[in-house]
């Protein structure tokens, strides 16, 4: 899995409503976990910080800039690169799979003959 795909399929996880629910409800959870190993990862950059508590309060431009900063650590550090790939299926897992919404206007046949979509075994 790309490590910047990984990065913002974990930075959405972190944002939404759903994810903090889970989180408060399970405390030890998934994204409790993301979220204690992230703000130890990012130890005093306080703008990686600060994207990371933005982002969970369901800010949608600090979703990007979290990605990024995932992205970067993750390229830097392979053990944690790995975590977040693990992160990011694990999130895939539970919410049942991913839904791409396209709009090509007229050029759509021609965009959905550029795609490639890899399945599941099993699907």
């Amino acid at each position: 899995m790309d490590l910047i795909l990984a990065a913002t399929a974990v930075a959405r996880l972190l944002s939404s409503g759903a994810a903090r629910q889970a989180g408060a409800e399970a405390g030890s959870g998934l994204v409790a976990a993301i979220v204690a190993r992230v703000r130890k990862l990012f130890g005093t950059d306080a703008r990686s910080v600060d994207a990371l508590e933005q982002a969970r309060g369901g800010s949608s431009a600090a979703v990007s800039e979290l990605a990024s900063a995932l992205a970067w650590y993750a390229q830097r550090d392979q053990a944690f690169a790995n975590e977040l790939i693990r992160w990011a299926a694990q999130a895939g897992s539970r919410s049942g799979g991913v839904t791409q919404h396209i709009h090509a206007g007229r050029d759509a046949y021609t965009a959905g003959g550029d795609q490639t979509i890899i399945r599941r075994a099993g699907e």
